[in-house]
């Protein structure tokens, strides 16, 4: 008896000595992230951002306003706002792709531009926004910020040299209750993709671009996340699984050398389900690394999923710049 007592400190160390190790060893798989995050008064967007902020305020107004809800049950709606993508990537110098994506008795379509690569082009960088909306809401922010951006990733990396081929693709049928069916847009392309044996290195997932806040306690987290990040909305999140993390730490490490706007990563484990609620996780089900770009919607825009999510509520200075620091970024990423 008394040799076991004597023991017990030795265990308990022991013990505590794992439990260090496994905290500091999460930490630093999960929360560590390279580089540092922008802080204090971004410079003036200049003229160029100037035009690039009215570009990215015109699309979310003609999505979110001229064309409203758009989903399965305003199929005219859904449609106009596919052409409105089309038209807008052809006026950005390029010659869109359409593939159809059946929903029900209708017919929808996923539509893409292709910006090949050099001596690596078959590798492949996905980058995609889905352009539906849920019933009952204009959907400015969800997901009219994220097909902005798109668009306008496409104007600015048009005569970009790669090394990899970009491919930028509107989605369609994110939301319920198509999100994970056979009709859901990016499933429907993940899957010809691996049919096709297509070597995506990556795949970024632009969801909800447009609401920031500096206003203290305007960030949310599920629990415990609250415990390591700020509470001011005012940053651009990085989010990936375990698996992607690599694919996580070059793209943030690469924006933040290259943005005047704020950023947070996590690399969540799988419990965190918060984490799968867009197109990345179509790309996760097929086996290729895949992230999400966010402003943490719900988390953070009071907005979200309802009749108040319109174009006058978003930040387009913001906005622009992260369009910018992202071209940066992909065009870093896609070369060798």
């Amino acid at each position: 008896m008394r040799r076991r007592l004597s023991s017990l400190p030795t265990w308990l160390g022991a013990i505590g000595l794992l439990a260090s190790a496994a905290l500091v060893g999460g930490y630093w798989l999960m929360l560590y992230m390279p580089g540092t995050s922008f802080r204090g008064e971004p410079a003036p967007l200049g003229e160029e951002g100037e035009a690039l902020r009215e570009r990215l305020h015109s699309h979310v107004r003609a999505l979110s306003e001229e064309i409203g809800e758009r989903h399965y049950w305003r199929p005219e709606a859904l449609q106009a706002a596919g052409n409105y993508i089309e038209d807008s990537l052809q006026a950005a110098g390029h010659q869109p792709q359409r593939q159809a994506v059946p929903t029900g008795s209708r017919e929808f379509h996923n539509i893409e531009v292709v910006l090949p690569g050099g001596r690596l082009a078959d590798e492949v960088l996905v980058i995609g926004a889905h352009y539906d909306t849920v019933r009952g809401s204009p959907g400015a922010d969800d997901n009219g910020s994220g097909v902005a951006v798109l668009i306008e990733l496409a104007r600015l990396l048009r005569d970009a040299e790669l090394d990899r081929t970009l491919r930028l693709v509107a989605f369609v049928n994110e939301e319920m209750p198509f999100f994970g069916s056979d009709a859901m847009g990016s499933l429907r392309y993940a899957r010809q993709a691996k049919a096709e044996g297509m070597d995506i290195v990556g795949m970024v997932s632009l969801e909800m671009l447009g609401y920031f806040s500096d206003e203290p306690g305007s960030q949310a987290y599920p629990f415990p996340l609250d415990r390591f990040y700020p509470d001011t909305g005012d940053f651009l999140a990085f989010v990936s699984n375990l698996e992607s993390r690599r694919l996580l730490h070059r793209a943030i490490g690469a924006f933040r050398r290259h943005a005047d706007v704020p950023s947070e990563g996590l690399v969540a484990p799988p419990l965190l389900g918060d984490i799968r609620r867009s197109d990345h996780w179509a790309f996760w089900e097929k086996g290729y690394p895949a992230m999400m770009l966010t402003d943490t919607a719900n988390f953070r825009n009071p907005y979200y999923h309802g009749p108040s999510d319109t174009h006058d509520r978003l930040d387009y200075a913001t906005m622009a710049r992260l369009t910018m620091a992202l071209a940066a970024t992909l065009e870093t990423m896609a070369r060798h």
